[in-house]
């Protein structure tokens, strides 16, 4: 991932430098994710979502964006002492990605678009936790240090230098592999649905 900063860093000074098809900016928002695989369901954590962007524009309705962002990831579930139910899980993935995205203006306003995405991930603030406090590293299954996803959103056009937009993120391989000994019988994938504000110069 190191690698890949300086050819971003040139990307997002490009913007800056050449033609007036190049642009770029800054977006925040926010990531509401869930695990698929974890028997819980509900998009319930909430995490940050922010990062940077170049991007080209081949022709009026057609780019092409390269970004760079963090993003936090996981699972939630609170206890519910009024139904008996005293479990509690909380799942706190956080990964830097890069994504690159194909966008279509269909319109003055809106835009499509999709791609795919290359996350990976801080281990050192991955925190897994229950209703019994935090869970060891060395009792659970390690996660992935890649994170693989393919990514779909809509995007809508508020003003020259601002935007706003709404995507699903899902991964295309496993979060973590499965582990009897530990209750973990099938895959689990990331899926994360973020809204964010941009400001493209």
């Amino acid at each position: 991932m190191k690698k890949l900063l300086p050819i971003a860093f040139i990307l997002f000074y490009s913007s800056f430098s050449y033609s007036q098809k190049f642009h770029g900016g800054l977006f925040a928002g926010i990531a509401a994710s869930q695990i698929s695989g974890d028997q819980l369901s509900g998009f319930n954590k909430a995490g940050i979502y922010a990062g940077g962007f170049t991007n080209y524009y081949f022709t009026e309705k057609s780019a092409l964006e390269l970004e760079i962002y963090f993003i936090q990831k996981g699972s939630h579930k609170s206890q519910r002492p009024k139904n008996n139910d005293y479990s509690a899980y909380n799942l706190n993935l956080q990964y830097v990605e890069m994504a690159i995205l194909y966008q279509w203006h269909f319109s003055k306003r809106f835009y499509l678009e999709t791609g795919p995405a290359l996350g990976v991930i801080l281990n050192t603030l991955a925190v897994e936790k229950d209703e019994n406090g935090i869970v060891p590293n060395y009792s659970r299954p390690r996660f992935n240090q890649f994170d693989l996803c393919v990514i779909a959103g809509l995007g809508v056009n508020i003003s020259e230098h601002f935007k706003a937009n709404i995507r699903g993120e899902n991964s295309i391989i496993p979060v973590r592999k499965p582990d009897f000994t530990w209750r973990l019988d099938r895959l689990q994938y990331n899926s994360t649905i973020t809204l964010s504000l941009i400001y493209q110069i």
